[in-house]
């Protein structure tokens, strides 16, 4: 579905109410970070929701703080409040979270007050309500608030979620949903603590959607944002970003909320189907930078590498594209897959490139290699530059086909893949990137299958190949058709 065209239901409220917790029982999975400290959710957090036949976009937002201009304003609770001011503008139904175990503070009535201001429809979630008695005792409790719509719930037990989406639902313009015709490409922006993932997002979003500091750890979960890219002649290009934490070395890692991050982050990479991989490139290839291209690389995901704060390396005079990128592919050769752009976050620096690189990545992610061609290729390297002899024993290829892409997968039946020097291996990876996937993005998977029968001599190329066609026939359920 197109998540650019649903209604928005925004989750608010003071902090530690139990939000996160909510937006997570609604979907029926943990998407947001929960924990017992206060201010865990920063940025806002989106998922498609639906209800009865009735979609809309659920996003979670940070807690909101102090909001008396008289009193002193924390850094988050400033940035908190400016992103819920613009979630508020695009809601068509508020749910105002607040706590049946601690009643009306001076906080709720704050957040309350502003909330009446933005006209828009408000339901209170009364949460935590465990209990006969507290559910009894809510008119009483959240009365003085002056909200006609109440509903107790408790998020643990899912409790009270029924009714609430209920109400929701009666708020909800009608929305005709569409299929897309083609999937949005989900693309994770990763990167050590405070390298400009978040600005880069900001950029391409053309808003101050994900909160930005200097203070490394600003962001905490991984956040989904839609989004449409254009080029200037018109063309088009449907993404879902997906902004993630900072990754830290495990040493690093002091609170649970970070150990959760991290999770998130490297889950988010898994689940990815390319990865935007920004670096500094004032202090390149750190051990962290280096850690998370070794996350990606045995991941096997598609990945464009950003060197991000580029408009500092031109204006100290220092802009040598090539030394950068020769320093980084001799400490990162496991990312030599990936191509390298330099750009600013900042001053948008080189940033329209950027389009025709995931254009690129997106069209080979299509990209089928026939067996008859592949094959032909294997000779043709094979006759060229011959395995060197292990033991007096050669290594030899009997045949090969590829699996699947993305990412490009080819197996090769071998006599004993033993015997396939780790250099080779390596080489027949490059042959084939350049000849197949040049300056593309993507790793290449090659697997190596022994033949079963040591002494069969030919018999082992011919069940080689049978099993291939098996294996073609099974990928390929339309042949199947007689």
């Amino acid at each position: 579905m197109d998540q650019n065209n649903l209604p928005t239901v925004a989750i608010v409220g003071r902090p530690n109410v139990g939000k996160s917790a909510l937006f997570n029982a609604i979907l029926r999975k943990r998407l947001s970070i929960v924990h017992e400290q206060s201010g865990v959710t920063r940025d806002c957090v989106a998922s498609p929701a639906e209800y009865k036949g009735k979609s809309f976009l659920l996003v979670d937002t940070g807690g909101l703080g102090t909001w008396n201009g008289d009193k002193k304003i924390d850094l988050f609770d400033g940035m908190i409040r400016d992103q819920v001011t613009e979630v508020l503008q695009e809601a068509s139904c508020l749910i105002w979270v607040v706590n049946c175990l601690e009643g009306i503070t001076p906080q709720d009535e704050e957040v309350g007050a502003f909330l009446r201001k933005s006209g828009k429809p408000l339901i209170l979630c009364c949460n935590k309500a465990d209990n006969k008695d507290l559910i009894q005792a809510v008119p009483a409790l959240f009365g003085p608030l002056g909200v006609k719509e109440m509903h107790p719930t408790t998020c643990t037990h899912t409790h009270g979620i029924e009714d609430l989406l209920k109400g929701v639902a009666s708020h909800l313009p009608e929305v005709e949903v569409t299929p897309e015709a083609e999937k949005p490409l989900r693309i994770a922006v990763v990167g050590r603590p405070n390298v400009g993932k978040s600005s880069l997002v900001n950029a391409l979003l053309g808003e101050n959607r994900m909160m930005v500091s200097d203070i490394a750890g600003t962001t905490r979960d991984s956040v989904d944002l839609p989004l449409v890219l254009h080029k200037k002649d018109g063309e088009e290009l449907k993404i879902t970003l997906v902004d993630t934490a900072g990754l830290r070395r495990k040493g690093q890692i002091s609170t649970v909320v970070e150990f959760f991050s991290a999770n998130r982050t490297e889950l988010a990479i898994r689940s990815s189907d390319m990865v935007l991989f920004v670096l500094d490139s004032q202090e390149p290839c750190t051990t962290q930078e280096r850690h998370i291209g070794r996350i990606i690389s045995d991941a096997r995901r598609p990945c464009i590498m950003l060197a991000n704060k580029w408009d500092i390396i031109i204006n100290e005079g220092n802009n040598k594209p090539k030394l950068f990128e020769d320093f980084v592919r001799n400490r990162m050769p496991y990312m030599a897959h990936a191509p390298i752009l330099n750009i600013s976050a900042k001053s948008g620096y080189n940033l329209e490139s950027l389009f025709d690189h995931l254009k690129m990545v997106k069209d080979q992610m299509k990209v089928t290699v026939p067996t008859a061609v592949f094959n032909q290729f294997l000779q043709d390297i094979l006759r060229r530059n011959p395995p060197s002899s292990v033991s007096n024993k050669r290594f030899k290829i009997f045949y090969g086909t590829m699996v699947h892409n993305p990412p490009p997968k080819f197996v090769l039946f071998v006599n004993d893949k033993k015997l396939c020097p780790k250099n080779y291996e390596n080489y027949l990876e490059n042959r084939l990137r350049e000849a197949f996937f040049p300056q593309s993005g993507l790793p290449i998977n090659l697997e190596l299958r022994s033949r079963e029968d040591p002494e069969g001599g030919n018999q082992g190329a011919r069940a080689a190949a049978a099993g291939v066609h098996l294996k073609e026939h099974r990928y390929h359920p339309v042949s199947r058709k007689k």
